[in-house]
């Protein structure tokens, strides 16, 4: 099958799915789970997080709601298992069915020349899917397409184009960005990009959550930066002032000219508010990833940018 529309349909490797049904499923995962899934439509996802007590990340996930007491949630590869003891630990003895889909995979179908918010019919032509919706995170991630492995189709795109796309617009993903029990919603833009619901009452790390919010206590963000030459090696060493100010995380090469030795790499950082603010008002440069030329590439939808007296 050859996407239309001049779309692009690539296959997401790093996927685990897990079912949640049944008629308490949605309270049961909206007592749980940052999101609010209440409000979560019929054919539509949404990202969300489990957290510790403490209001850290322990894995981040992806919810579709194909059904009205049917929730699929997607996490990384590794933290699926992880994820679903957990699940089973907080079910009790509610009346709800989970089950890991080892079968389910993840296709990304991404409109190249076509902004529309709408799902056109002939572009999934020839695929037989469990669910499909738009990414609602950015219109660059284009629409997840979730089909049995007994229906894998055909693509033509590349998923390091989609990672990069992705880092980009400064989103993150799996436990390289968000890592377990150390990551903050706040920190990681999880919250403008509707990850966490403010006014839905108590879930799990609610409190912690919260508080940073409606006391302004984020210290730090996560950022996209440029780099010069190849894609840094995860954790590479971020310089600014001769001083190591954070660590490189998730990457991916990109190439505008069409030149093999044109080739540069977008990656994400966690970085101090203060330090970002620094860089921004600077115009000596300075700033390095793995020894390599750097520059802050901060999307539209995260500014302003707190300033650092505000903080």
């Amino acid at each position: 099958m050859t996407p239309k529309n001049h779309a692009t349909l690539v296959h997401h490797p790093d996927t685990g799915f897990i079912s949640v049904d049944g008629e308490e499923a949605c309270a049961f995962l909206q007592s749980i789970i940052t999101a609010n899934v209440e409000t979560l439509r019929v054919g539509s996802c949404c990202p969300c997080a489990l957290l510790t007590a403490q209001g850290r990340i322990l894995i981040d996930i992806m919810v579709y709601r194909p059904k009205q007491s049917h929730f699929i949630l997607r996490s990384d590869a590794a933290r699926c298992d992880d994820l679903f003891t957990r699940l089973r630990r907080y079910r009790l003895r509610r009346p709800i069915e989970l089950s890991l889909e080892p079968n389910f995979q993840l296709y990304l179908l991404i409109q190249n020349h076509n902004s529309s918010s709408k799902i056109n019919s002939d572009m999934l032509d020839g695929i037989t899917t469990i669910m499909s919706c738009i990414d609602p995170r950015s219109n660059a991630l284009g629409i997840h397409v979730i089909v049995h492995d007994s229906q894998m189709p055909a693509t033509n795109g590349d998923i390091i184009a989609w990672h990069k796309s992705r880092i980009a617009a400064g989103i993150p993903e799996g436990s390289i960005d968000l890592i377990p029990e150390r990551a903050l919603m706040l920190e990681a833009g999880l919250d403008q990009l509707g990850a966490v619901d403010f006014e839905k009452g108590c879930y799990v790390g609610q409190e912690v959550t919260a508080r940073m919010h409606y006391r302004g206590l984020v210290k730090r963000r996560l950022v996209p930066l440029v780099v010069e030459g190849e894609p840094p090696i995860i954790d590479s060493g971020i310089v600014w002032n001769e001083k190591i100010i954070g660590n490189s995380k998730s990457t991916a090469p990109f190439n505008t000219t069409g030149n093999p030795k044109d080739i540069s790499a977008i990656c994400l950082a966690l970085l101090k508010i203060t330090d970002i603010n620094s860089i921004l008002e600077s115009t000596n440069g300075g700033l390095k990833v793995g020894g390599k030329a750097a520059t802050l590439a901060v999307p539209e939808w995260m500014t302003p940018l707190p300033h650092p007296t505000k903080n």
